[in-house]
């Protein structure tokens, strides 16, 4: 069945400018006095996808650390692969509105007085890893490169030749943008870009004893500063860092197997499934067939 004629909105009214593509809503009403069948295709729903995280600058003060570029990466790798859940990005707005009699029955004329964009928070959820590593990062970054609770200063001072001309907030903060692909994965429907991102804790460190309880995994639900901005031109940027992502080839059922031998102990073993099969066909009588 052929879909309705220019089903896509394309690049026009709202969306000029805009190749990410959208339903016209001129077709798929069907909440009239019957449905359309023959626009059927038009009343599919927006289900929002998954963000997609892109680290775009690290804190300054990780090149001053020693092994400066492992701190690099475990910011990055923190943010765009171990992350589980990133909640707090908005880009509703509101609009605040006064009001005034008109007449004496009880109706009100509106007007509109202020418009506000909600504002974005950042907190990300993740299982923290064998060795309690996600916090000590955290809190190396927290007292090396912000405040130590004791001195009140970062903790970068004390290292030798490391220490800052200033402390502005680049020195400790990150910036990243936030992605909200298509379900092609290929078109930006919109993008935050933070930026002052950086963590307002390590989360409760806590220590316990209970033997006749289980063990725990360590869930955190770490918060971090932003400042955030959401238009076209993010938007627009968005579209440029996916449009860098090559998504050829990148069939995950073809990727090659993890392992492809046998580890050399196991191997020594001649006891085994092919060993059984060696055998049999070694102790076969003969004449049968």
């Amino acid at each position: 069945m052929a879909r309705v004629t220019e089903a896509l909105l394309g690049k026009t009214a709202w969306s000029t400018g805009n190749e990410t593509a959208q339903l016209d809503p001129t077709y798929g009403g069907q909440f009239g006095f019957g449905t359309n069948p023959k626009e059927w295709v038009s009343a599919q729903a927006y289900l929002p996808r998954n963000l997609i995280p892109i680290v775009l600058e690290a804190p300054k003060f990780f090149t001053k650390m020693p092994d400066s570029s492992k701190w690099v990466t475990a910011w990055k790798v923190f943010i765009e692969k171990h992350v589980r859940t990133i909640e707090g990005l908005k880009a509703g707005l509101t609009v605040d509105v006064g009001e005034h009699a008109f007449g004496g029955a009880g109706e009100m004329f509106q007007e509109f007085q202020d418009v506000k964009r909600e504002r974005s928070t950042l907190t990300f959820g993740l299982v923290d890893k064998y060795g309690n590593v996600f916090q000590q990062f955290i809190e190396r970054w927290i007292t090396y490169g912000m405040m130590h609770p004791e001195t009140k200063t970062p903790l970068l001072l004390t290292l030798d030749g490391a220490a800052p001309t200033d402390n502005l907030a680049d020195e400790y903060s990150g910036t990243i943008a936030f992605i909200e692909p298509d379900p092609t994965g290929k078109r930006c429907i919109r993008c935050w870009i933070s930026t002052n991102v950086w963590p307002q804790g390590t989360g409760p460190i806590e220590g316990k004893m209970d033997k006749t309880s289980a063990l725990t995994i360590k869930e955190l639900s770490l918060e971090f500063s932003s400042l955030t901005f959401i238009n076209e031109g993010t938007r627009t940027y968005g579209q440029e860092l996916l449009d860098g992502i090559t998504m050829t080839y990148a069939n995950p059922q073809l990727r090659a197997a993890f392992i492809t031998s046998i580890a050399a102990d196991v191997n020594a073993v001649a006891q085994g499934w092919k060993e059984s099969v060696t055998s049999i066909a070694a102790n076969r009588v003969t004449g049968p067939i």
